[in-house]
This record gives structure tokens, C-alpha cells and sequence, in this order.
């Protein structure tokens, strides 16, 4: 056992870095280059960017990557107590981040279905008033057209395409990206490291929500149409249309 920490900035100081050449060198901001030298994993967005970025750190600054992520696994390993902290606190902060929905109290709920219930009981007895009971005229069913029987075969219904989308590295460091469904909170695609020249497909009948920590170092193909990206840690929205900007910065 190893302090992680510890041993990536006696690294870095032997090699003569600040912290602001290596987030420069690895793409990954300096308060998380911080964060991890001091051992906060807390203060980065998930496990698994823990891992992307320690691996990554790690081999920009000479080290064996595989090493640190194997003392991070035995420490904060998956299913530890450690790292299920760290996934409620994150949960916690996006839940906090969240807009409530306004809701109808139940109260006010049963209140609309007693006043309902005075409304019809007030029309039937005046209903109940009358000469008394009136014929109701018999109108016959309307005809009913003919369905040909290849019509049923075909529904209004049928689900679109699949939304072909490949994401592919660019460039030497490539790119650390995560991709959920539809938004932030929705199920988790994928989560890593993307290296220059790998690509990943995602067919999906949903939008996709994409983070990455270096834009320029990735490239979004939809429908055999390539998009480069650029600048640094930005989020975007994936849909049939195209790629949508949502946001810059952490």
C-alpha cells in the first residue's frame, strides 16, 4: 500500500511541474489535479472520473497508471463503503441542484372531487323534477367503413430509427467523456477515457447528455456526419438534429 497522493506530487516536483503545466499536459483542471494530490476524491464529479483522471495524471507524469489504479480499487474500490459515500454526496448535491416540481396536496385533491359530486348530484335532481320520464329517440348506429385487411398491418405507431451516433478520440491525449441518456440524471452509457483514433458507438432512440474534459479532443459522427469539437470542459445535448452546446466550465 502506497499514499496515491503523496507519490504523484513528489512526481510532479522532481519533474520540475507546477500544477498549472500539468493541467496543460493533461487536460484535467488544476483544483482537480489538487484534489487528487491531496487525496479529496470527493471534490471530482464521480468514480469514475477518479479513475479516468488518476490514470491518466499518473502516466503524464512518467508513472505506471495501472499501479495507482489498482491502490485506488483496493482503497475505493467498487461497492466500497468509501465510494458509496462519495456517489451519495454527488447524488445529494444534484438533488439539491434539482427544481422541485410543484405538487397538488391531497387535501386539495379530495376538495375538487366533493365539489364534483355536489355539481352531478344538483343535476340529476333537477333532472328528477320534471314531467317525467321522456323517450330517448333511437338513432342506428352509424355504418361502420370497411378496413382493408393489409391496413392492419400497419401501425401509425412504429417506433423511429435507431439515432446512430459514434463518438471518435482525437489527437494524442484524446478526450475523458461521460455519456448519459437524455440528461445528467439519466442512465449512465459510458464513462471513461477515449483515446486518439477509438471510437465508441451509441445506437439509441434517445437524446444523449455528453460531458468531456477536452472538447477539441473529440469528434461526434451522427449519421455518417462528422462535428470536431473545440475548447475544453464542455457539456452538449445529442440529438437527430445535431450537437447543441449546453455549457462550458466545471
Amino acid at each position: 500500500m502506497f499514499e496515491i497522493g503523496n507519490t504523484l506530487r513528489e512526481a510532479r516536483l522532481r519533474r520540475g511541474l507546477n500544477v498549472a503545466e500539468c493541467e496543460v499536459g493533461t487536460k484535467i483542471r488544476a483544483k482537480y489535479l489538487r484534489a487528487i494530490e491531496d487525496e479529496h476524491f470527493d471534490v471530482l464529479p464521480s468514480p469514475a472520473y477518479v479513475r479516468g483522471f488518476l490514470t491518466t495524471y499518473a502516466d503524464y507524469l512518467g508513472l505506471d497508471g495501472r499501479l495507482f489504479m489498482d491502490e485506488y480499487e483496493s482503497r475505493f474500490g467498487l461497492g466500497s463503503v468509501s465510494e458509496r459515500r462519495v456517489e451519495r454526496d454527488i447524488r445529494a448535491r444534484r438533488r439539491r441542484g434539482r427544481r422541485s416540481s410543484p405538487r397538488v396536496s391531497t387535501e386539495a385533491r379530495l376538495g375538487w372531487l366533493g365539489l364534483g359530486g355536489l355539481v352531478v348530484l344538483g343535476v340529476l335532481m333537477m333532472q328528477g323534477m320534471g314531467d317525467g320520464p321522456k323517450a330517448t329517440p333511437f338513432t342506428p348506429p352509424a355504418a361502420t367503413p370497411e378496413v382493408p385487411a393489409s391496413a392492419s398491418l400497419v401501425s401509425s405507431d412504429e417506433a423511429p430509427e435507431p439515432l446512430k451516433v459514434t463518438l471518435r478520440g482525437e489527437g494524442d491525449n484524446g478526450t475523458f467523456i461521460e455519456v448519459h441518456q437524455t440528461s445528467e440524471s439519466g442512465p449512465l452509457l459510458f464513462a471513461g477515457i477515449l483515446k486518439g483514433g477509438g471510437e465508441r458507438p451509441f445506437p439509441t432512440q434517445h437524446p444523449l447528455w455528453l460531458r468531456t474534459y477536452n472538447a477539441a479532443g473529440l469528434t461526434v459522427i451522427i449519421k455518417g456526419k462528422a462535428r470536431t469539437l473545440t475548447g475544453g470542459v464542455a457539456t452538449y445535448r445529442v440529438d437527430r438534429r445535431g450537437v447543441h452546446l449546453l455549457g462550458t466550465g466545471s
